[in-house]
């Protein structure tokens, strides 16, 4: 253990956010907590209120919060066991969330719980989530019996942003073949017209009404007999091929409906 522990030290902290009226810590631009993490690879040591800002700064390597074993009061500055969820030497509680296994305060109330399965804490708060052991991840119970499983599914990369899933702060949504990104990045794809899976090429969400929209397009503008012409087609969303007669507003598939087909060359 660092032999500053348990006695006032100098040791400046980054990342701190102040309260405007009272200019006390409150945290950082992430979380509303009352301590720092020291670093606890040896060639950084450097303390940050939390993961996030340390990562953003110092790009090299990242602090794994679950080895942290030191932490700073951002009040009286006592260097401490991580395992405390208080200060030992001045009347500060660090957040009023603490979770010794991840080293994660908080004290903004987000109804936080450790999933062991999962690893790391979640918020949303524990009797609304369920584990699922193949997908490996907490998901709503409004999602028990309509999510599509898939193995270790969150242990990725965001398709659009290529950032972590796992353990990301922001939301995350399960497309409807079963992937998931972020909901941010969901979002910023529909509003740009896009709906196809990054990764599958599959819907992201029922287009059962656009389809129905291109339906009476389609009807209402043939196409001149001079170009009309029977093309090779895969379906994105049912994966299966057949000819259909080319049209410039979509290639419908026979089979399900879904204007979400790839023309063979």
């Amino acid at each position: 253990m660092d032999n500053s522990v348990g006695r006032p030290a100098g040791t400046a902290v980054a990342g701190v956010k102040f309260c405007e009226e009272s200019n006390e810590p409150i945290g950082c631009k992430h979380y509303q907590r009352l301590c720092g993490l020291i670093c606890p690879l040896g060639s950084c040591g450097v303390a940050y209120v939390c993961r996030l800002c340390h990562d953003e700064d110092l790009t090299d390597h990242s602090l794994d919060r679950h080895k942290v074993s030191t932490v700073i009061c951002l009040k009286c500055k006592t260097h401490q066991p991580a395992t405390l969820g208080e200060c030992s030497r001045c009347p500060t509680r660090f957040a009023s969330y603490f979770c010794e296994i991840c080293r994660f305060y908080d004290n903004q109330d987000k109804q936080q719980f450790h999933c062991s399965d999962c690893g790391i804490c979640r918020v949303g708060g524990r009797e609304n989530y369920f584990h699922c052991d193949k997908c490996g991840i907490c998901i709503s119970k409004s999602m028990r019996e309509r999510h599509r499983c898939i193995d270790s599914v969150s242990r990725n990369d965001c398709a659009v942003c290529m950032e972590d899933l796992h353990s990301s702060t922001t939301a995350l949504v399960q497309n409807h073949c079963g992937h998931m990104i972020h909901a941010l990045c969901f979002k910023s794809m529909l509003s740009h017209g896009k709906f196809a899976c990054p990764l599958c090429n599959k819907s992201m969400v029922d287009m059962g009404s656009f389809w129905e929209e291109l339906d009476r397009a389609t009807a209402s503008t043939p196409m001149p007999a001079e170009v009309v012409e029977s093309v090779r087609i895969l379906c994105n969303d049912c994966n299966r091929f057949d000819n259909v007669e080319f049209h410039i507003f979509g290639l419908k598939c026979p089979h399900c409906g879904s204007y979400n087909t790839t023309k063979e060359s």
